[in-house]
């Protein structure tokens, strides 16, 4: 915290405010000159929900019915919530009218709530007004009329916001204020709709255009004369990329709908600060995720996002993408509402595995939302021992949102066929937004990266000098802020295993399939094996979370999912190494189907050279193998 805003600081002479000499300390001070003195408005208390990473969300507006669903709050529409009783607050008169009605004295604000760590007013909790927090939704991708209304390449009018309008941007902040007024949280619907219509749904109106010529007299300043750029991109015959101002409309793409979400962002927080003096968190809302989601993720408390389904290994990058860019914060995949029971169970156990929650939406089947149910019933069960702290990793996968971006979402392709294949092979995956602080891993993946950073370039050049491996998918070539393309980072390496300094990479083809990448890692995984083996009959994937001090938590998803259900995984033998199990020789397994109490079932470890092993019980759609060292 700076000094000007602390106690302290509160205290000191303004600045520029002259010494008073010290021979003179009974000579009594104007009034202007100890006016820094005044204590200010009391600050908003802390944010109070969500107090975890782990949100259980329920789409039903119905309060008992989602509490018995196991749902820890409910997303309501600002239509609904504008028609309720306003939530717990202190609601604060204007500066201007000192002494009003249902003004507080100084530091005799109420508790935000109950809890003993919570409660650090003079007076009594503030009533809680609803049995579950609510999160108030909001989209403020709707176009309220002309003015912020977008347009196609050929001229149509689209039913979406324009992030460069004035007006626009205005619509959407009192929306926000009106959330914040609301509810308990804030979700800011459709962040990335305007980005998921390019490059020809929209961006051509006459907000974007005037956007487009900002930009260029940004780049040429004096050199600048204003004409119709906008124009001359539309009309051109050639293709999009090729277009006069393709590269700078390109950055705008990105650019734009990340600066009008900061605003909207900003306005929320401020909003609930003023009004009812609480800290309020903002959730955000988006489709599949996409490099302007990640890019945002930074400014939200928590982030909705669409997870497709059809290949579970697919799914895999998605989860774990959006858990490295939120940190500790809320990451919930949201599922399609045609969703069977089964399919609930088995992206629900991945997500559990990856960290992260689901949530269904309010027309999804009584079926769907009742394994729902029983999965958060024995997540409740398993999360006071299951503490994800750090992911156990073999490898690491570079995700960059710019890269992603420039190049045409080709880059998350390649980098989610990189994570399948590296989870067939039995390698534990990290994702990583960028290479600041190294890599820790002994194997770093860089596939479809032809527009990388040209730090992520650098550190990525400085891993394999330094005796790193590194397996390249494609092109690796680094890019500046304005889609400059420079000179490929790994030149020597050709195809196939190369030596880098005192390090390796190995080449492959853009497009790869998977028997050319498992055979890759195959090559590179030679100094060292696996720290999670899995051997016999069923699909299983693994998940590994290691707490040095405490215990190791292997997560394990039956991925063998037919029309009619699960088929059991059973007979299964788990190898763990010696450097993951430290010194445990027995586990504690936790399983849906199993009544082991809350102490789990106890399973005794094989010591077998430096690794342990053991025979796992049978494996219906998740379990948790807790190891304890």
């Amino acid at each position: 915290m700076p000094l000007s805003e602390s106690a302290i600081g509160r205290l000191l002479p303004s600045p520029g405010t002259p010494r008073r000499p010290h021979g003179n300390r009974t000579k009594q001070a104007s009034p202007a000159r100890w006016r820094c003195v005044r204590f200010r408005a009391p600050m908003a208390r802390e944010v109070t929900f969500p107090r975890t990473r782990h949100v259980a969300l329920s789409g039903v507006e119905q309060a008992a019915e989602a509490k018995a669903a196991g749902s820890e709050a409910i997303l309501v529409p600002i239509r609904a919530a504008a028609e309720a009783r306003d939530p717990a607050g202190v609601p604060l008169p204007p500066p201007s009218e000192p002494g009003g009605p249902r003004v507080p004295e100084k530091g005799a604000l109420p508790a935000a709530a109950s809890v003993p760590a919570l409660a650090a007013g003079t007076e009594a909790a503030a009533p809680q007004t609803r049995e579950l927090p609510w999160v108030v939704s909001v989209d403020i991708s709707e176009a309220a009329g002309e003015p912020d209304r977008c347009r196609a390449l050929d001229g149509t009018p689209v039913e979406v916001r324009c992030p460069s309008s004035l007006e626009g941007r205005e619509a959407a902040g009192l929306l926000a204020e009106r959330a914040a007024l609301a509810g308990d949280a804030v979700l800011l619907d459709g962040l990335d709709r305007w980005y998921r219509l390019r490059p020809e749904g929209a961006g051509y109106c006459k907000s974007c255009g005037f956007a487009l010529i900002e930009n260029l007299r940004e780049i040429y300043d004096d050199h600048f004369e204003p004409f119709d750029a906008l124009e001359a991109l539309a009309s051109s015959a050639l293709p999009l990329r090729d277009r006069p101002f393709a590269r700078h409309k390109e950055l705008l793409w990105l650019t734009e709908p990340i600066e009008a979400a900061k605003r909207a962002i900003l306005r929320t927080r401020d909003e609930a600060r003023r009004k009812r003096s609480v800290e309020i968190a903002v959730l955000g809302r988006v489709g599949p995720l996409s490099a302007v989601a990640l890019e945002l993720c930074a400014q939200l408390d928590g982030l909705i996002f669409e997870l497709p389904i059809g290949d579970p290994y697919q799914a895999l990058l998605p989860l774990l993408a959006a858990r490295a860019a939120l940190g500790l914060r809320p990451a919930i995949a949201l599922l399609p509402a045609t969703v069977t029971a089964a399919q609930v169970q088995l992206y629900a156990a991945l997500a559990a595995a990856s960290d992260a929650d689901v949530l269904l939406p309010s027309d999804a089947s009584a079926a769907a939302r009742a394994a729902l149910t029983g999965h958060r019933q024995f997540l409740s069960l398993v999360r006071e021992r299951y503490r994800a702290s750090a992911p156990l990793f073999d490898a690491e996968v570079l995700l960059s949102p710019r890269c992603d971006h420039w190049t045409a979402a080709a880059h998350q392709r390649a980098a989610a066929n990189a994570v399948a294949a590296l989870a067939k092979a039995q390698l534990q995956p990290a994702v990583r937004l960028d290479l600041s602080g190294g890599v820790e891993a002994r194997l770093l993946v860089l596939a479809g990266a032809a527009g990388i950073p040209a730090a992520d370039a650098a550190a990525a050049r400085r891993y394999a000098e330094g005796g790193g491996d590194v397996l390249l998918i494609g092109k690796c070539m680094p890019l500046d802020e304005e889609g400059r393309m420079g000179d490929p980072v790994f030149p020597e390496v050709k195809s196939g295993l190369e030596p880098v300094g005192e390090g390796r990479a190995f080449a492959l083809d853009d497009g790869a399939q998977e028997p050319a990448i498992a055979r890759a890692l195959r090559e590179l995984s030679g100094r060292g094996r696996a720290q999670i083996l899995l051997s016999g009959r069923g699909r299983l994937l693994a998940r590994a979370y290691l707490d040095p001090e405490r215990k190791l938590d292997v997560h394990f998803v039956n991925l063998d999912l037919q029309e009619d259900g699960f088929v059991p995984a059973q007979g299964v033998q788990a190898t763990i190494a010696g450097q993951a199990a430290g010194g445990g020789r027995a586990a504690y397994w936790f399983a849906p189907e199993r009544s082991g109490g809350r102490d789990g079932e106890r399973i005794t470890l094989n010591p077998s050279g430096f690794s342990v092993s053991t025979i796992l019980p049978s494996v219906h759609s998740h379990a948790l193998l807790a190891v304890p060292r």
